[in-house]
């Protein structure tokens, strides 16, 4: 029976939040039941503080392993390449570009998106409503829907409530196979969170994650995902947080070795310099 405490990990910086996260399940000696929580803060402008040099040590990793980079697997949660400049790009050309034109070449080229991305299942879910008596399939584009609730009350004196701006990605109709491995979807769930002052914070549920090939990328993606909507609904992202309820290295220790190595270096130096040490010549 497991009664480790539960790891919460709290960065002002997006790649420290990361390195962490990834030191704590490559030192950890064996499978155990305590989740993992990661909270970010520190953004400027909707954008998170990142350390250059460890993504790109992760980057380059991940390219000799032959898996995706960080930014590519960002893209499957929001596509930010494309929609870089929020403030211009009209919400409904993005959404239809995105299913018509992007989404199937997305699925040819990689077939582990043959279930569909994180970003189709925000804005073109598919479920069942009864109307009339009768059972009619309904797609709803979830994004839109909170930020035309959240607007449609802008001068209301009360918000739509908290729990009204949540996400789903996990689908049960589609989803609960007897797969042994599926891949898709690992993210399970987004909420959005406001305060007073104008500030709002991105939440996401991994029921389990890939801290190596993909939780790098799916902070970033989730980041970019919140300053989206923060700018459609007038607010500022301020925080970023994820709960994982099992977390694993998805990566042979010897292969990643190298990185964690790196990793562990520039924690050491960030550490060093937030108490004014130097850092140890190895």
């Amino acid at each position: 029976m497991s009664t480790r405490r539960p790891e919460l990990i709290c960065e002002k910086n997006l790649s420290y939040a990361w390195g962490r996260a990834f030191l704590h399940v490559f030192d950890r000696t064996s499978r155990n039941l305590c989740p993992l929580s990661i909270s970010v803060t520190g953004f400027t402008n909707g954008v998170p503080a990142e350390v250059p040099e460890l993504r790109q040590a992760l980057d380059s990793s991940l390219e000799e392993s032959g898996k995706f980079s960080c930014a590519i697997a960002a893209a499957t949660i929001f596509p930010f390449r494309q929609c870089r400049h929020v403030t211009s790009l009209p919400r409904d050309r993005l959404y239809s570009w995105y299913l018509t034109a992007l989404l199937p070449r997305l699925k040819k080229r990689c077939p582990a998106n043959r279930y569909g991305t994180y970003f189709e299942r925000m804005i073109a879910f598919q479920g069942v409503k009864k109307k009339n008596g009768k059972e009619i399939i309904k797609s709803v584009n979830q994004l839109e829907h909170i930020i035309f609730d959240w607007n449609r009350k802008r001068n209301h004196p009360k918000r739509p409530r908290q729990s009204a701006l949540q996400v789903a990605c996990f689908d049960p109709a589609k989803d609960h196979t007897g797969q042994s491995a599926r891949g898709f979807p690992c993210l399970q769930q987004v909420s959005f969170a406001y305060d007073d002052e104008g500030g709002m914070a991105v939440n996401a549920y991994y029921p389990t994650q890939y801290i190596y090939a993909r939780a790098y990328g799916n902070y970033l993606g989730l980041c970019q995902l919140g300053r989206f909507m923060a700018h459609a609904m007038g607010l500022t992202l301020v925080r970023f947080s994820c709960f994982v309820g099992h977390s694993e290295l998805d990566a042979n220790k010897c292969d990643v070795r190298a990185l964690a190595d790196t990793v562990r270096q520039i924690l050491m130096k960030k550490a060093a310099e937030d108490h004014g040490t130097e850092v140890p010549n190895e």
